[in-house]
């Protein structure tokens, strides 16, 4: 019933060598694309390019506007820290900060894919560490998130969790006491290293002590409880650990200063403590619980006789897994703790928070998704190894069904079970015809499932493009650095990269900007936010249905995009759905007929976009109320609206020439990205030999001056009288690296704005 761990001088090196090559290859295949991928790595490049010009600082000022951001309060700094050791170690061969950060992924991708060999080869042998490593190089949805131009903090949480797992089975076959030891302490370590590169690396502390549960649950009787023992305990070590590294590297999303911290506290009663992280104390709750239970049984299996040994190990276990069930519930609720913290991330208006379908599945591990119900042959008669990979394997394949961002942890569950279910099945099947069609069926299904993978991999495409690199590029050239602005969430980490401002959302579904969009957000409100400037974009109207949701308001605003379909005569035709629109000229106009429903009708107003002019058009004929139409001649596609979307703001200043009066046109492609300038009594920060705040439009009187250290510590406040004045040069003695303000007009808020004293980014 032991276990047996493949010495180091038995791996096939030309194997690691290879694999590891394969890995490499395929994440490396992105580099090639113009941009980064998809939202949240801007945010990470634009924040990396300031700290290798400013340094470590703590206060970025060019995010959530007009408050700024404090890094520590968003992820810890290890995350950045990676791709800045990668572009030390490069530079002097002429790697640039971004080409740095670009590789950084592939290499802690295929340094997972290695340890996964490796541990695959401790645990079981050579067959299934190559299928092992073979499937997780192969599987999509693994190299989605490891891959070149797509940097997410789940990667990093993927490979402590392999080194702490490796380091678990070398302990597991140990047999002397101090080897073991050395073992789970050095699980202890990655577990609490794993802390310092991302906020959400909990699960890292989290899943072993399942792998603990399961061992103790089998444990006794096949004498497994110093192991079950010594993973409980390395994971509560861990957690000490990332709380001391939480005050050097910064804490995770749970630390007591965020909000999140703050809900889970409420949530529980429970206090963090000095630990300063609201997980981290009930972890250790839940460790202290876990070993008590481990202790009961080792008692029990020792004193009790004969066939009664096993029954009372059965009776322990059932209450203390009642115990260890019942207990959270005194906390708040065992579900409501873990909505907490899974709810933070966001919610169904984020695609990666939705709960996956088949087709996501299916592309994520193709093929590969028959294999790991093949483990269940192990559990025939199964081993202490077969137990520890259960456990394992078991949350790690659950995940994915909860969400498609798990999709990418879930990865390493599906190769671990799946190359060990394989195998087995291989070993049991005897030489003959039907072995040798086994083996052929996973030769196919290798070779299928890896064509798949390079091929989604070659057709991954950056969601950014010309038409917003060039529109934020030139909001850059033409805006102040101490100018906000307003656009839809997903966009605001473009807005912090491509124009070195501020955005009012970002990273994070906004209620805000999506009550804006329709009309339900007052001047008042925009100008106590700073907002200086605002964008519309043909990507959030393909999004309107993610607008609505997130505003929270129950009404119904029409708006369906609808594009090219072919021509009917002379006339273009536009359809989407059960809507046809043909769209042509008429006695030298422009005309529509709308139709839907087997019903034909006119608009009431169709505007033309065609080249720099918009074209408002009062089609000839019956034409029938609260219907719109606005058709796009540059890009090809058109919009029908209904009267309550026509009036919002959104479809005003994307659809037609008719701004409201407080609105500046200074951007247009014609049809993708438009910006607009807000017209308001402004604040403009100048560098001329030290900080100077001009003020455009002046009317105010009052000038709210806030002083903060980098750590976000306020150490300075003074109200100045600025009436009559047009500009104010920021005084020598107001203490603070970065600086609010609030500029007033008696009680009245008319503009706020951040910026770091002396070191601003042009």
């Amino acid at each position: 019933m032991g276990m047996r761990i493949q010495r180091l001088g038995r791996i096939r090196r030309y194997e690691v060598v290879l694999i590891t090559a394969l890995a490499f290859i395929i994440r490396l295949i992105p580099y090639r694309l113009k941009y980064l991928i998809g939202y949240d790595p801007y945010f990470h490049l634009a924040y990396l390019q300031y700290v290798v010009k400013n340094g470590w600082v703590n206060y970025f000022p060019y995010a959530l506007g007009p408050w700024g951001i404090l890094i520590n309060h968003f992820h810890p700094r290890g995350l950045w820290g990676f791709p800045y050791i990668v572009y030390l170690i490069g530079h002097p061969a002429g790697l640039s900060v971004e080409g740095a950060f670009k590789l950084t992924p592939v290499i802690v991708g295929s340094t997972t894919i290695l340890l996964t060999y490796l541990l695959l080869r401790r645990l079981y042998g050579g067959n299934e560490a190559l299928m092992g490593s073979l499937i997780l190089t192969l599987s999509f949805g693994n190299v989605f998130r490891s891959m070149a131009n797509y940097y997410r903090g789940d990667n990093y949480a993927l490979l402590f969790y392999t080194i702490t797992l490796l380091l678990i089975v070398e302990a597991f076959g140990s047999r002397g006491f101090r080897r073991k030891a050395l073992y789970y302490a050095g699980a202890s370590i990655s577990m609490g290293f794993s802390s310092a590169f991302w906020s959400a690396y909990y699960i890292v502390l989290a899943l072993p002590l399942l792998v603990s549960l399961g061992l103790a649950l089998y444990g006794p009787v096949e004498d497994r409880k110093i192991d079950a023992l010594g993973i409980a305990l390395a994971s509560g070590f861990g957690a000490l650990i990332a709380s001391v590294l939480g005050r050097i590297f910064g804490f995770g999303m749970f630390w007591v200063y965020n909000w999140q911290g703050k809900k889970l506290m409420a949530l529980t009663g429970v206090p963090a403590g000095p630990l300063e992280d609201a997980y981290l104390s009930i972890h250790l709750i839940l460790v202290f619980l876990l070993t008590a239970a481990i202790l009961i049984w080792a008692w029990l299996g020792e004193r009790i006789p004969g066939e009664n040994r096993k029954k009372a190990v059965v009776l322990a276990t059932a209450l203390t897994a009642l115990v260890l069930l019942l207990a959270p519930l005194r906390y708040g609720g065992f579900i409501r703790v873990a909505a907490a913290g899974l709810g933070s991330f966001g919610g169904p208006t984020v695609a990666e928070m939705s709960r996956p379908s088949f087709w996501d599945l299916r592309m994520a591990y193709s093929a590969f998704l028959i294999l790991p119900p093949l483990f269940l042959l192990r559990l025939l008669r199964p081993r202490a190894r077969d137990i520890l990979t259960l456990w394992v394997v078991a949350p790690l394949l659950f995940m994915p069904l909860y969400w498609t961002r798990f999709l990418f942890i879930g990865s390493l569950g599906v190769a671990v079970a799946g190359s060990v279910g394989a195998s087995e099945l291989l070993r049991r099947l005897k030489k003959g015809d039907w072995k040798k069609l086994a083996a052929l069926t996973l030769a196919g299904l290798f070779l299928f499932s890896g064509y798949q993978c390079v091929e989604e991999t070659l057709k991954i495409r950056p969601i950014v493009n010309d038409h917003w690199a060039k529109a934020l590029t030139y909001l850059r050239g033409i805006s102040n650095e101490n100018d906000i602005v307003l656009t839809w969430w997903d966009h605001g980490h473009w807005v912090t990269y491509f124009s070195h401002r501020a955005a009012v959302a970002q990273g994070t579904p906004s209620q805000l900007v999506a009550r804006y969009y329709l009309g339900n957000v007052s001047m008042k409100e925009l100008l106590e936010l700073g907002v200086d400037y605002v964008t519309v974009s043909y990507d959030t109207m393909m999004k309107w249905s993610s607008v609505i949701e997130t505003s929270g308001l129950k009404q119904n605003y029409v708006l369906m995009p609808l594009f090219p379909a072919g021509t009917y005569g002379k006339a273009l035709v536009f359809s989407s759905g059960p809507y046809r629109v043909l769209f042509g000229r008429v006695n030298g106009s422009w005309a529509a007929v709308v139709y839907a429903g087997g019903q034909a009708f006119i608009p009431e107003l169709l505007w033309v976009e065609r080249g720099k002019e918009i074209v408002k058009v009062v089609p000839p004929g019956r034409r029938a109320g609260n219907s719109y139409l606005y058709v796009n001649l540059n890009f090809g596609y058109a919009v029908l609206m209904d009267g309550k979307t026509y009036s919002t703001p959104f479809a005003r200043l994307m659809f037609t020439s008719d701004y409201p009066k407080d609105y500046r046109l200074v951007y247009s492609d014609g049809g993708m990205v438009k910006i607009f300038r807000l017209v308001h009594p402004n604040v403009v920060l100048k560098r001329e030999g030290g900080d100077v705040l001009v003020f455009e439009n002046a009317t105010g009187n009052r000038l709210r001056i806030y002083g903060y250290t980098d750590s976000g510590r306020r150490v300075f406040f003074r109200e100045y009288n600025v009436s009559n004045l047009r500009e104010f040069e920021i005084p020598a003695d107001v203490r603070g690296t970065v600086v609010r303000y609030t500029y007033l007009k008696g009680d009245e808020i008319l503009d706020r704005g951040i910026f770091r004293r002396y070191r601003g980014w042009s």
